[in-house]
């Protein structure tokens, strides 16, 4: 898992596509987690949050902050994953993302399991089966997150209705759900090849682990966290392999092989030691303490419970230290997220005038046409102040800057909410009116124009006159931007050769009155 890290790395640092850069980043964080290196795994889940911001791709930031949930779940900032998980489900379900709040669901309830919150997590996995987003699982590109939700499921249940936890009673369908989930489960780990993910099937060996546990199949566990341990063991991550040896022990214990536990359990520790686990190394060595104290070494137990106490106090300190650093990353992100929003929206504004530039009327125009392919009526204007060089050169640059200005503020203040205004380039503007026909948009500019022409200039410059021209033409589905543009360019050409100051409409189109 390690050399496969590596080799992501090195994709990353020669990758320029944005969408596969962002795909290389998010596997690096889960097989980061899996290794244990939560640090690594944080700078790829903010690579991914960056990556979704610049590209502004919705199901891009779902994933995103889900990746950022998952990574501050792992280091226990249970707030902060809770706020990346809450703010992925509020983009999936505002654009409709069934799959995304699939995702959402299975990840929150993974680490409601790590929290041993094993109710909590099946009444959350179950309410979303009887939900409508429960397509989203079903989804083709779905096949590894609904094996997760599987593995999940069976976890979260079997170990909820063996500890006859209360909240059982108010989960739906919770046995045949687990009996359905235990089907697909045995099925994958008898083929071994249906996994999306093999580096899940120890998840799987897990999950049947404990449902047989649950069935009181002992050897059936016994089978299952036996092979998970060889599985383990041959992937190569220390933390994977002490949590198959841990696993076992609790099968173990229920055997009373107290010896095993023992083993095992000291084996574990070892392992998470190796990569500093300290929470798996606490629970490690609680095993092992209930394990001395079932044979009475009670001198041996004490000793393990007392390092079980310094290690929890010092994983407090840790925690907090962690939180703090997550805090301030969390904080330096929404930062860089406010700052992208500032220069997104500069981006698409005219400096001088402050109205949209002619980058943002491309964006309205395109949503609009692809309205108007559905059927809808809207219509565009190019529209050119007259004369306006003269005005450079009689009044200066600076008055022809407040003409343009004024003449921009004025256009906005009496479009409605739904049309838009643009500075074009130079002294041309472009209006867009929503919802209108030709004749409606014609009679629309007429007013404009008659607006400019009596726009008051004189604590601008004495003597100072405004006019414009203005090409109307229908904004439809049958011809693309440019044609329609090239439409009002032509009618503007037309409103210009007539003596200015006047409206023109573009000429009549087959098939339209």
């Amino acid at each position: 898992m390690r050399d496969e890290l590596r080799s992501l790395t090195k994709q990353i640092q020669t990758t320029q596509d944005a969408q596969t850069l962002f795909s290389l980043h998010r596997q690096a964080v889960y097989i980061a987690l899996d290794v244990g290196d939560p640090a690594t795994a944080l700078g790829h889940a903010l690579a991914c949050l960056e990556l979704a911001r610049t590209s502004q791709n919705v199901p891009l930031e779902i994933k995103a902050h889900v990746a950022m949930g998952i990574v501050q779940a792992e280091v226990y900032d249970d707030l902060g994953a809770a706020e990346h998980f809450d703010r992925a489900e509020i983009l999936s379900k505002e654009v409709g993302d069934d799959r995304g709040v699939a995702l959402v669901t299975v990840n929150a309830a993974h680490y409601q399991i790590e929290r041993e919150a094993y109710a909590q997590a099946a009444l959350r996995l179950c309410e979303l089966l009887e939900s409508p987003h429960a397509v989203g699982l079903d989804l083709p590109e779905s096949t590894e997150l609904r094996q997760a939700f599987h593995i999940n499921l069976l976890v979260s249940g079997s170990e909820a209705l063996k500890r006859a936890d209360p909240l059982v009673g108010a989960i739906p369908g919770l046995r045949s759900h687990l009996t359905h989930s235990a089907h697909v489960l045995r099925a994958l780990s008898d083929s071994r090849t249906g996994l999306a993910n093999t580096f899940r099937a120890p998840d799987v060996l897990d999950a049947l682990a404990r449902y047989a546990l649950w069935e009181d199949d002992l050897r059936g566990a016994e089978r299952y966290a036996d092979d998970r341990v060889e599985l383990a063991r041959s992937i190569g991550s220390d933390v994977m392999y002490g949590q198959a040896l841990l696993s076992r022990s609790t099968v173990k214990a229920r055997g009373g092989e107290w010896a095993g536990v023992i083993e095992d359990a000291q084996a574990a520790i070892r392992q998470f030691e190796a990569v500093n686990q300290e929470l798996w190394i606490i629970r490690g060595r609680e095993a092992l303490a209930d394990a001395y104290a079932h044979t009475q070494q009670f001198q041996a137990a004490f000793e393990i419970q007392r390092e079980v106490t310094r290690h929890v106090e010092a994983l407090y300190r840790q925690y907090h230290q962690q939180r703090a650093l997550l805090g301030q990353i969390t904080q330096q992100a929404r930062d860089a997220e406010v700052r992208a929003e500032v220069y997104a929206d500069a981006a698409l504004h005219d400096a001088l005038t402050g109205i949209p530039n002619r980058a943002h009327a491309m964006q309205m125009l395109d949503r609009l046409y692809r309205q108007a392919q559905q059927g809808s009526h809207h219509a565009l204007a190019l529209l050119d102040l007259d004369h306006f060089k003269a005005v450079n050169d009689t009044y200066g640059h600076a008055t022809g800057d407040a003409v343009l200005t004024r003449v921009a503020q004025r256009l906005r203040a009496e479009i409605r909410s739904d049309d838009g205004v643009a500075r074009f380039g130079g002294e041309e503007f472009v209006v867009i009116l929503t919802g209108v026909t030709l004749e409606a948009a014609a009679e629309a500019c007429e007013r404009l124009r008659a607006v400019i022409a009596a726009l008051d200039w004189n604590d601008v410059a004495q003597g100072l006159r405004t006019s414009a021209s203005f090409g109307v033409a229908r904004l439809d589905g049958q011809r693309d931007l440019n044609a329609t543009l090239s439409a009002a360019d032509l009618a503007l050409y037309r409103a210009k050769h007539t003596g200015r100051n006047n409206v023109q409409r573009e000429a009549a189109l087959q098939g339209h009155a």
